[in-house]
């Protein structure tokens, strides 16, 4: 009986290791390499909005400009994050996914 124990839990692990390689692979490609990316290039965006003259500035900020812009790098940030995800995820890292 517990050799049979050994074995299923054997199998889980190994069917299990390689998913959760792939999620911590990508959560920390996504901490270092794209959140600093989209950072940089908001942050870039919003300087540009924050040159124009103070009257045109306080209108985006009243309708919502510099909060739509950080939604946007912030969706498209978790998009790639996802792809990649979905990517590690389905490759094949045992026997048991054929």
């Amino acid at each position: 009986m517990f050799q049979v124990l050994v074995a299923a839990l054997t199998a889980v692990a190994s069917w299990l290791l390689p998913r959760l390689l792939a999620v911590g692979g990508t959560v920390v490609v996504s901490a270092t390499v794209l959140t600093p990316i989209f950072d940089y290039l908001q942050g870039q965006v919003l300087s540009r909005l924050n040159g124009m003259p103070v009257d045109a500035v306080n209108f985006f900020r009243f309708v919502g400009v510099f909060d739509a812009v950080s939604v946007i790098f912030a969706a498209y940030a978790m998009a790639i994050g996802l792809k990649v995800a979905k990517a590690a995820y389905q490759r094949k890292g045992s026997k048991l996914d054929a």
